[in-house]
C-alpha cells in the first residue's frame, strides 16, 4: 500500500478485497448473497451434511419403525443472485426439451411420418425374420 501518498492503486485494492475473510459482507455480496446471510463454504457443507442426515433419519425411521418420521426442517441455504439466472436458464432448457420431444408425439405425426414409421417397422420385421428364420 502506498502509505506515503495516502491512497492505494487498483491492484492494491483488488488484493485487499481478495484477502478479506470469506464471511465478510464484501465477499458475500461478490458471491451474490442477496439475503446478507454471509455463509462460508464450511457453512454450506455443514448444511448439506445436516440435510443429508435428515434424509437418512427419515428413511431409517420409515423402514425400521414403520411410522412417519417427525417433521424436521432442512436448512435452506441463502439464495444467491446467480441462482435466479440459473433457474431461468434451466426452465428455458426444460421448455425447449419438452417442445422438441412433443414434436415426436404420435398426435403430431403426419402421413409422411407414418409412412416412414411403417417402412422402419417393415425393415425391423425383415431383420427379425432373417435372424430367427
Amino acid at each position: 500500500m502506498s502509505w506515503g501518498e495516502g491512497s492505494m492503486n487498483w491492484a492494491e485494492l483488488r488484493d485487499l478485497v481478495v484477502a478479506l475473510p470469506e464471511d465478510s459482507a464484501t465477499k458475500a455480496a461478490l458471491a451474490g448473497d442477496v439475503e446478507g446471510r454471509r455463509w462460508t463454504s464450511a457453512t454450506f457443507v455443514g448444511a448439506a451434511q445436516y440435510n443429508a442426515l435428515l434424509m437418512v433419519i427419515r428413511i431409517l425411521w420409515t423402514a425400521h419403525l414403520k411410522g412417519r418420521a417427525p417433521e424436521m426442517e432442512p436448512i435452506q441455504p441463502p439464495v444467491l443472485a446467480g441462482q435466479q439466472a440459473d433457474d431461468e436458464a434451466g426452465a428455458a432448457v426444460q421448455q425447449r426439451t419438452e417442445q422438441y420431444l412433443d414434436s415426436f408425439a404420435p398426435a403430431r405425426a403426419t402421413e409422411t411420418d407414418q409412412a416412414e414409421i411403417d417402412e422402419w417397422q417393415a425393415r425391423l420385421a425383415e431383420l427379425d425374420n432373417a435372424a430367427n428364420g
